[in-house]
């Protein structure tokens, strides 16, 4: 019981929002998701939606890496979260999670969130691979 009224706050209180179509990169359809609110006291998850093309895969070695700019009103918590497939490669069933914080000082109200996503991603037929820097530009609101 207590799991379903903890469920049906963070909803209520911390809503995700649509996710949105990241479409840099002609290999990978990526989605972002972000909460539309972050309490100040809180932590909050960053979800990335990968969707590689028939031939690609996503790797899980070198590690996912976001960076957020340098004046960035947010920090991030913790390292990425990810599941692997039985070829070790990034399980695209399942989503890329960062936690973010609004670092101490932040003021309330709407807040950028800017940076990149760096990732590798390989051809399974012709052998490349490749580093992606994904531009990332959302607008989370930081609440009491």
């Amino acid at each position: 019981m207590k799991t379903i009224l903890a469920f049906i706050f963070t909803i209520t209180f911390f809503p995700f929002s649509e996710k949105q179509l990241l479409n840099d990169n002609e290999h990978i359809k990526l989605e972002l998701q972000q909460p539309r609110k972050i309490s100040i006291a809180k932590s909050g998850d960053i979800a990335f939606f990968f969707e590689p093309i028939e031939g690609i895969h996503v790797n899980t070695n070198p590690q996912f890496e976001l960076k957020l700019e340098k004046n960035s009103p947010f920090e991030i918590v913790g390292k990425a979260r990810f599941q692997k497939n039985e070829k070790e490669y990034l399980d695209i069933k399942k989503p890329l999670e960062f936690s973010i914080k609004a670092k101490n000082g932040t003021k309330t109200g709407k807040q950028n969130l800017k940076g990149k996503l760096n990732y590798f991603y390989c051809s399974d037929k012709d052998g490349w691979c490749n580093r992606f820097s994904q531009k990332i530009d959302v607008t989370i609101e930081v609440i009491p």
